[in-house]
């Protein structure tokens, strides 16, 4: 797969993510924790592949290219990720218990996701094909 097209999959499996995000956030304000849970479940999966696919390929590019200074940035959105997945661990735990605070931490996991795939999306990405693009293209 070219570099340019796992970014184009990576930036697909945002829009799934949020999607699912949305399916879990109606789900809840219908109290139905189980479809809940079970597409938490199904998200835990994309969202660990998705991790290694960014960390593996993107992250190595820029470390690559530019040292762990500057791909300081790319590093900082990077590490999102753990507290994003305890959110959704924590989220997924609470609905299987259906407690008022799931409503709360669920709202929380969108926002920090939303904010997350905005950075990617907008900063790191974006480095990482030009950088890619840069490196492809100058003589060996």
């Amino acid at each position: 797969m070219e570099f340019e097209e796992l970014i184009s999959v990576l930036v697909a499996e945002h829009v799934r993510m949020k999607s699912d995000l949305a399916q879990v956030e109606q789900a809840v304000s219908k109290k139905d924790f189980t479809s809940a849970s079970r597409i938490l479940k199904g998200l835990d999966t994309l969202f660990r592949q998705h991790i290694a696919d960014e960390e593996a390929q993107v992250l190595r590019l820029l470390i690559d290219a530019y040292g762990l200074k500057g791909a300081e940035d790319a590093i900082l959105v990077f590490r999102q990720h753990r507290p994003i997945y305890d959110l959704m661990e924590e989220v997924k735990k609470l609905a299987s218990i259906s407690t008022e605070e799931l409503a709360s931490n669920e709202d929380r996991l969108k926002r920090l996701f939303d904010e997350h795939t905005l950075a990617e999306e907008t900063r790191v990405f974006p480095r990482a094909i030009s950088t890619f693009i840069e490196r492809s293209s100058a003589p060996s």
